[in-house]
């Protein structure tokens, strides 16, 4: 009996030694020979490699792959407190490019640029890859001035690189002190070439709505151009309507091409100025449904304008609210090119430590339902504008003989005059003078085509400024055209401007 015990027991050893051997035998390489111990990417994926087969293979319930990257984040993050930012970072990236995690500096800068006076050059914006990508741009304000254009995108303040950056953070570097100047490093909207412009900054008012009466007698009809929802927007919009019932003008076209958005309460205001009470202007969809708000007019104003609206490929958010609440609401026209498609919420959360997070909670939808994010609104009446080159033909070419500066007199100065005006950089007087503001509109010629800025016209400035304005393409505004043949009125009063 003490013998076979003993046989017993060697057999049971022998098996578990056996059943030991197989267990440890038995193994997955997840081994890529060109892989390099020092590569992010490679670790990554090999992290996920891992993740995934655990998930399968391990014996426990608990274990999946969410649970794994769970614990092993907040447990890299517990033991190297240094990572906390950049994993906030990263996560809230990983939602949309509309979601952002703002250190305690950042976050204090953001919020003063929210509620105190805004000291910059007059942009909204958002951020891709590259840097600011230039959504609208203010009337009245240093960017306008300087003719920087939607769809250019600064790439650089004062040397400071973007790429990479969150909105709050590159905003506070093209802001600052009332008076103080930026370069700031612009990729050009269609050639990909950098310019650098000096600009400066000052108190953004917010000129985002000007007006303009065409057509005469009863056929007359108020072009609004809104370039931006500012805090007073909705309040400058109303005086323009004010201004039309006063004249007895009942036809409006507002303009929201290049309009990038901004604050969305001016949007609805400005909605519950031209639809009737109780109108559905849009509704906030949330993944929790108590949460969701629909937002319908409230004013009494009987007011009913026959309204038409411009929008483009850069017309966006806010732009698109109110597009959307007049068209779907029958109460305007809509003519131009597909808009942008942004309809998303962002939302802001404080942290504990002075940070915050902006992040996307839900969409906005049209009044009859529809998610336009990603889609766009489509216009009644789909037209481009056209882009012919300039007649440069028609002026005479410099001698490359004389350096102007202040004081001085020429034909060739009023020449540059005329091409400056149509750059957008000189609204003075054509004539062969070269004052102080020839010399301003030089300068910020020379700041934005990369010239050294100081305002004289030079022999390098000439070459460039007439040599520029041959390459130069002209946009006729065929959309605003339809716009008053839409009403009747006689197109020969924007034909002469452009």
């Amino acid at each position: 009996m003490q013998k076979h015990n003993r046989f017993f027991k060697r057999i049971t050893s022998i098996c578990v030694a056996l059943i030991m051997m197989l267990s440890v035998s038995y193994s997955v390489v997840f081994a890529d020979e060109d892989a390099s111990p020092a590569d992010g990417a490679n670790k990554s994926a090999l992290v996920d490699q891992v993740a995934q087969y655990l998930s399968m293979y391990a014996r426990y319930d608990t274990v999946t792959q969410q649970n794994l990257y769970k614990d092993a984040l907040l447990k890299a993050v517990e033991q190297n407190p240094e990572l906390y930012e950049s994993v906030m970072k990263t996560m809230l990236e990983s939602i949309d490019e509309h979601s952002e995690y703002y250190t305690a500096e950042e976050a204090a800068a953001m919020k003063e640029r929210i509620s105190g006076t805004i000291v910059g050059i007059g942009i909204t914006f958002q951020m891709n890859s590259e840097g600011v990508d230039i959504q609208s741009v203010i009337g009245g304000t240093p960017a306008e001035q300087a003719g920087i254009q939607v769809g250019d995108v600064i790439v650089s303040a004062d040397g400071i690189d973007f790429s990479g950056m969150n909105s709050d953070t590159a905003a506070s570097y093209i802001k600052g002190a009332e008076g103080t100047t930026v370069t700031l490093g612009i990729k050009r909207s269609g050639t990909g070439d950098i310019v650098y412009m000096q600009l400066k900054r000052a108190p953004i008012i917010g000129n985002s709505v000007i007006s303009k009466v065409y057509g005469e007698g009863k056929d007359r009809m108020m072009y609004i151009r809104v370039s931006g929802f500012v805090s007073n927007t909705a309040e400058l919009f109303k005086k323009e309507l004010d201004s039309a019932s006063s004249q007895g003008i009942t036809r409006i076209t507002i303009d929201l091409r290049n309009n990038g958005g901004g604050l969305f309460d001016q949007a609805i205001e400005m909605a519950d100025y031209l639809l009737p009470k109780d109108t559905i202007i849009t509704t906030e969809d949330h993944k929790i449904n108590l949460l969701n708000v629909t937002y319908k007019t409230k004013s009494d104003d009987t007011r009913k304008f026959d309204t038409v609206v411009l929008i483009n490929k850069n017309s966006a958010s806010a732009s698109e609210v109110l597009s959307a609440a007049l068209s779907e609401n029958d109460r305007a026209y809509l003519i131009g090119e597909r808009s942008y498609g942004k309809g998303t919420i962002q939302t802001i959360a404080d942290l504990p430590y002075g940070d915050c997070i902006k992040y996307t909670m839900g969409f906005y939808l049209t009044p009859k339902g529809n998610n336009i994010n990603g889609v766009g609104i489509e216009p009644d009446y789909t037209i481009e504008n056209p882009l012919t080159p300039f007649e440069i033909d028609k002026y005479e070419k410099f001698s490359y003989t004389r350096v102007y500066n202040i004081g001085d007199n020429g034909e060739e100065v009023k020449t540059a005059k005329e091409l400056l005006k149509i750059c957008g950089l000189y609204n003075g007087e054509i004539n062969d003078e070269y004052d102080d503001a020839t010399a301003d509109a030089i300068y910020n010629f020379q700041s934005r085509t990369g010239l050294y800025p100081y305002g004289t016209f030079d022999l390098t400035t000439q070459h460039e400024l007439y040599e520029r304005m041959k390459a130069t393409k002209i946009e006729h505004d065929d959309q605003l055209k339809a716009a008053l043949e839409h009403f009747g009125i006689d197109t020969t009063e924007i034909e002469s401007e452009e």
